[in-house]
């Protein structure tokens, strides 16, 4: 079983008290050597999953903080096999879930066509594929699942309740949604009927767990999106955070950031 499901099947022993708190990451930003730091010190903040992005140079999903750190970490000699290696430097001293958020290309073209197997021999645990739609998901969801790992499908505020009910089908684990319609990016006010009322229908819809990403950025958004959802996703704020720290201070900057989040979320 994959750590995924260990923490998800430990989180419903406990009967759902825990919210989770999942980070997205860019290796090799803001600098090459600061991306091993900026992982330990958010699972000891208590972080709960780590996205790992693939650099890819047309980030269509993605707003202009997570643009510019894609762009540096190219420029700073980041492939999909670099980070494939980050993950076993990693994974040598944690036991923390990983899932790789990429492009289709940055995994059949990056990696290769067997990318479910060699993910899954480096240590990572799932997959979040924004531009592989419902509809062409099922020969690489059969591959994906058949090397142990989880497919996580991302269901937008416009999907039908049709769509949410064939998407909580088809997701291996668990479900993300995004927030807004757009691109990744911090927002202020998130927080509004019609958020709550999209993650509303989710969980009446969806029987497996959710988390919300897409413009969460202060302990008090997460604090309110925690209480309609399974857990957030924080990105672009942790990428900014740690982009105006000092050389060698990245993984102290990302422990106040997330150690805070995290303290509202339990709250």
């Amino acid at each position: 079983m994959n750590r995924i499901r260990l923490l998800l099947n430990s989180a419903a022993k406990g009967h759902g008290k825990r919210k989770f708190l999942s980070i997205y990451v860019m290796p090799g930003f803001p600098r090459p050597n600061s991306t091993l730091d900026v992982l330990k010190s958010a699972e000891a903040a208590g972080a709960d999953f780590v996205e790992l992005g693939i650099p890819f140079s047309d980030p269509l999903a993605d707003g202009p903080v997570i643009q510019r750190a894609s762009q540096t970490a190219i420029e700073n000699g980041v492939t999909p096999s670099s980070v494939l290696e980050l993950v076993k430097k990693f994974r040598a001293g944690s036991q923390l879930p990983i899932i790789l958020m990429g492009y289709v290309n940055s995994f059949l073209n990056g990696i290769g066509a067997d990318f479910p197997e060699k993910l899954q021999e480096s240590g990572v645990d799932g997959v979040i594929i924004p531009d592989l739609s419902l509809e062409e998901s099922d020969s690489l969801r059969e591959k994906i699942e058949k090397a142990g790992l989880s497919l996580v499908l991302l269901i937008a505020p416009t999907s039908s309740q049709e769509r949410i009910k064939r998407i909580n089908g088809a997701t291996s684990d668990f479900i993300y949604c995004v927030s807004v319609t757009g691109v990744t990016g911090a927002r202020k006010n998130l927080v509004n009927s019609e958020v709550t009322d999209f993650l509303g229908r989710v969980r009446s819809l969806s029987a497996k767990p959710f988390v919300v990403g897409f413009g969460i950025s202060t302990p008090e958004t997460a604090r309110e999106i925690s209480r309609y959802s399974d857990g957030v996703v924080v990105g672009s704020a942790l990428l900014q955070c740690i982009s105006g720290a000092p050389e060698g201070e990245e993984g102290q900057s990302a422990f106040e950031f997330l150690k805070n989040l995290r303290t509202a979320i339990d709250g």
